[in-house]
């Protein structure tokens, strides 16, 4: 389960403060999924960071073994994870290599809100998640989005900078 909610304006804002707070800078390396929309590696530019497109398989998810050269090759200590499409890529293998690589997994949960990986929803992988509510999506409020996490200075740090610092 998760401990803190964080609203926020916009998905791809969702997004973008998901990087900053766990501590994306500007000139970090930001690995994620080619296969994605927009405002994914627009949120990685906005925070002035670089992304790294890592391939997909033939199911549409990341690939893992050009996830695991692209880590080795660039360095990048962070992977902005988007699931597509309600599907999930096998989060065991992804947990482990980020795991052995010291990478901070974001997860873009914009199109699998409820979808489960062997029993657990996305968003509970990594440190912190991104969903959208956008006009769309699976939960609407016409445009906005939210963060989950269980890290509370994660979740202070996201509502400071969000505005609502009312209880910090």
């Amino acid at each position: 389960g998760v401990d803190y909610c964080v609203a926020c304006t916009s998905g791809g804002y969702a997004i973008q403060l998901a990087l900053r707070v766990c501590g994306v800078n500007p000139s970090d390396k930001v690995l994620a999924n080619a296969y994605t929309l927009a405002p994914v590696p627009g949120a990685i530019h906005n925070v002035g960071a670089v992304p790294v497109l890592v391939d997909i398989d033939e199911n549409y998810h990341i690939d893992i073994n050009d996830l695991e050269a692209k880590a080795r090759a660039s360095g990048a200590k962070f992977l902005l994870l988007s699931h597509m499409r309600g599907h999930i890529a096998d989060m065991d293998k992804i947990t482990q290599l980020c795991s052995a690589h010291d990478i901070c997994i974001i997860e873009d949960c914009a199109h699998t809100m409820g979808a489960k990986w062997r029993g657990i929803r996305s968003g509970n992988f990594g440190t912190v998640a991104a969903f959208s509510t956008q006009t769309y999506k699976h939960m609407n409020s016409g445009e906005g989005g939210f963060l989950t996490t269980n890290d509370a200075e994660i979740a202070a740090k996201a509502t400071v900078s969000s505005g609502s610092y009312m209880l910090y």
